[in-house]
């Protein structure tokens, strides 16, 4: 959209957020002036991205974040020119079969801000396009073999960005027509600088303000959570996106946000919400000679797990699982593969009047398959969600934080570094008879957790002990020691007992 075809209407009007009176009154503070000053090209308006406009679309944060830098300015949002932009390229869905209808017989090429996905097939020897806001599948859709050499994410689970479709109509060698994407430009509005988001982190005043500022990230409301406790929880369900093969348990009470964080902050993320999930779609579906989700995104989620089923097999799963969980390999057939996703378990756990679990037995929530010792061992650490308050309007992000997509950039990027593993093997000191698996779990979560509160740290000298053990060690330390107990609860022959690592003194 062109600035000269704006017509005065498109003047900047005051943003009001439907009838949530509590986020109209909200007032910049001093966490929010230091977010603008630090990061002046990374920050939006979080209250601006709640317009019913926007929320109306479900749309991934870092789209909604970038439409809103796009057409506000400070506390004032252009709601004409973001419903025009929307109308051309974000369609809602209910204009699908009339968009189809104007590239079929008008012959229009149409342009759309959407999620692509291709999808090969290896009989027909051809490269089918899905457009889920279109209802294309199948042999509806296609794709210049020049895009998916450009952008190779597009077989990966797909990618957002503009697409230029047109119709191919049918001719004597083929009897279907098609909707091809001729052109494709990737969603990347943000390069992520990691070196100086390094550099912020030491503008921030205390690790307390940093925790603030990670939860504004995450797109909620800090004032929301009374504990430090429940800041650190929160912070912890982003442990998988910055270290690989962190693989997490997480029970709650519903309403706590953790499909949300786990299904809309990050795109190298998947969220699985119920239904049947096969051995073909973790790790490599022969049959179509396709790799599964675990080799192709940082996390894989599974959500409302009791109404999960592994398909007819579970045990092949759970087999598969097993062994992937351990050592981030696996064998399809005769077909090896190996991956650095983390795995993650979301469920709903009944809870008393006491506001802690009806059955101290915390895995009797999950399906009967899942409910094997060894296979619960490999799990790195357990969220307690029903220590964390219930989402409510107070609870959503207000204010400033940077651009989701700027934000899931850099800890995406995180993923790579290993001198934060290098630094915590150097400054644990785990006793030789240590149990593996909980030594490993440890430091493997300790390393995700230094990565998030002190990017900055580069060598074991930058490392302040006291708060490494306060906001590193302790946490993930206490996750796997929740694992350990209810692996006694299980099976009496796992010891209760945890190994005596401590931090080595200077």
């Amino acid at each position: 959209m062109n600035d000269e075809n704006r017509e005065e209407e498109n003047q900047l009007i005051p943003f009001s957020l439907d009838d949530s009176k509590e986020a109209n009154e909200y007032k910049l503070n001093e966490l929010d002036y230091k977010i603008i000053d630090i990061f002046p090209g990374e920050a939006v308006n979080k209250k601006l991205t709640k317009t019913g406009i926007l929320t109306s679309r479900a749309l991934p944060s870092f789209v909604s974040d970038w439409l809103i830098s796009k057409f506000s300015h400070d506390e004032k949002l252009e709601t004409l020119a973001l419903q025009r932009f929307l109308d051309s390229y974000l369609p809602d869905k209910s204009k699908a079969e009339e968009i189809k209808f104007r590239i079929k017989n008008s012959r229009e090429r149409i342009k759309l801000l959407t999620n692509f996905r291709v999808i090969p097939d290896i009989r027909s020897n051809e490269d089918y396009l899905e457009i889920p806001i279109l209802d294309i599948i199948g042999k509806e859709g296609s794709v210049d073999a020049s895009i998916i050499d450009k952008c190779p994410e597009l077989l990966n689970g797909g990618m957002w960005g503009v697409g230029e479709l047109i119709y191919s109509p049918p001719d004597k060698k083929k009897k279907d027509g098609k909707i091809v994407l001729k052109e494709f430009t990737p969603f990347r509005p943000y390069h992520a600088n990691i070196d100086y988001y390094r550099q912020a982190r030491l503008k921030f005043s205390s690790t307390y303000e940093w925790i603030d500022f990670l939860l504004k990230n995450m797109e909620y409301d800090p004032e929301g959570y009374s504990l430090l406790d429940q800041k650190i929880k929160m912070i912890s369900r982003l442990l998988p996106f910055v270290e690989p093969r962190i693989n997490l348990i997480e029970l709650a009470s519903k309403g706590t946000g953790k499909s949300y964080v786990f299904g809309r902050l990050s795109k190298y993320g998947w969220l699985v919400s119920g239904g049947s999930v096969s051995r073909a779609q973790l790790f490599y579906d022969i049959s179509r000679k396709k790799r599964g989700l675990i080799t192709r995104f940082d996390y894989i989620a599974l959500d409302e797990i009791q109404t999960i089923t592994f398909g007819s097999n579970p045990d092949e799963v759970i087999g598969a699982l097993k062994g992937y969980l351990e050592s981030g390999q696996f064998r399809i057939a005769s077909i090896p593969g190996e991956a650095d996703a983390g795995f993650i378990i979301l469920g709903n756990i009944p809870i008393n009047d006491l506001g802690k679990p009806i059955n101290k037995n915390f895995f009797e929530s999950l399906p009967p398959f899942m409910r094997e010792a060894a296979f619960i061992d490999r799990f790195h650490g357990f969220i307690e969600g029903w220590k964390l308050p219930r989402i409510q309007v107070g609870s959503i992000g207000k204010g400033y934080a940077i651009n989701s997509e700027f934000f899931s950039e850099i800890l995406h990027s995180l993923r790579t570094d290993t001198i934060s593993a290098s630094v915590v093997d150097s400054i644990l000191e785990i006793p030789k008879k240590s149990d593996k698996r909980d030594a490993t779990a440890i430091a493997r979560m300790a390393t995700g957790f230094l990565k998030l509160f002190f990017p900055n740290v580069r060598s074991i000298d930058d490392v302040n002990r006291t708060e490494f053990e306060e906001f590193c060690f302790r946490p993930a330390f206490e996750m796997r020691q929740i694992i350990r107990e209810q692996l006694h609860r299980m099976d009496e022959e796992y010891s209760l007992d945890m190994p005596e690592i401590s931090i080595k003194k200077r």
